[in-house]
């Protein structure tokens, strides 16, 4: 039993010391359901793709990525101003994938592009 509890806790301390990954998916479902021809069914609300990337995420990296739904229009206004502002220019349009705080992708939740991005943040080394 010993050897199982110092295992358990090696694992603990190694995934203490992983780099963590936030993935805020920032939606306005007022506008229209726009669809992900990847990966997940074409005709899901960004909040369902959202679910779906969250499993899929705890699948592949349990507990170091995360993965969050904010709705802009429920949102407070202060929250995510320059987002809101490339918004409303229409310089970028939503869903937009922000990665550790990070705007990396809009118009879409392509889970192989996600996966990409949280791999290059993992692969750059642990926390210090």
């Amino acid at each position: 039993m010993m050897g199982l509890s110092n295992g358990v806790n090696k694992m603990l301390e190694v995934n203490h010391m992983l780099q963590r990954v936030h993935i805020q998916i920032l939606d306005n479902p007022m506008e229209d359901i726009i669809s992900s021809n990847e990966r997940f069914d074409n005709y899901s609300t960004n909040k369902v793709l959202a679910e779906e990337l969250q499993k899929e995420m705890s699948f592949s990296y349990p507990y170091v990525v995360s993965v969050e739904y904010v709705d802009l229009f429920m949102d407070d206004e202060s929250d995510f101003p320059e987002i809101r502002e490339l918004l409303r220019h229409g310089a970028i349009n939503t869903p937009v994938v922000l990665i550790n705080g990070v705007p990396k992708i809009h118009g879409g939740i392509p889970y192989s592009v996600i996966k990409t991005e949280v791999e290059k943040v993992l692969s750059s080394g642990p926390l210090h």
